[in-house]
């Protein structure tokens, strides 16, 4: 049972990570009747600069750093014992008729990385940080950006 502080103190801003999830599980019980889920969103919109949804397909995930910064799509799906780091995207992509993506159980999505469209990750993959993921990512793999390298160098 939840602590009607705790509760409170989510959908005023005052809460912690822990209390979002928990005021989140109070209203998944009861959805679509429960009045506060947009304010819950709102508040952690405000008080983090993230967008998470509270809908049954994204289960909970760790933040090591809060929710800082990270977006989810109302349309994404996330599998349970998830890790995702601060200023992650996880959205849709409208325009090349593409869906949410869909991450697999036991997943690590590094800090800044990016999962967009109708992407598929498969369960225990590791997405390394600033990565930029568009395709289906089988289980089991690790993801990571090229290495940088120096397309113009300047003489002064």
């Amino acid at each position: 049972m939840m602590n009607p502080l705790r509760y409170v103190k989510a959908l005023l801003g005052f809460g912690d990570v822990e209390a979002f999830w928990q005021a989140r599980n109070e209203i998944l019980k009861e959805p679509g009747k429960h009045r506060y889920a947009h304010i819950l969103c709102k508040v952690i919109r405000k008080h983090y600069g993230a967008g998470i949804p509270v809908l049954p397909d994204i289960n909970r995930f760790i933040t090591p750093h809060g929710f800082y910064g990270i977006f989810i799509s109302q349309r994404a799906k996330i599998g349970e014992g998830c890790t995702i780091f601060q200023q992650v995207t996880i959205g849709s992509n409208e325009l090349q008729f593409g869906g949410a993506p869909t991450i697999g159980n036991n997943c690590l999505i590094g800090a800044g990385a990016k999962i967009i469209g109708n992407a598929h990750i498969g369960n225990n993959v590791r997405i390394g940080a600033n990565a930029i993921v568009v395709d289906d990512v089988p289980d089991n793999c690790t993801v990571v950006m090229n290495k940088p390298r120096v397309i113009v160098r300047h003489t002064d």
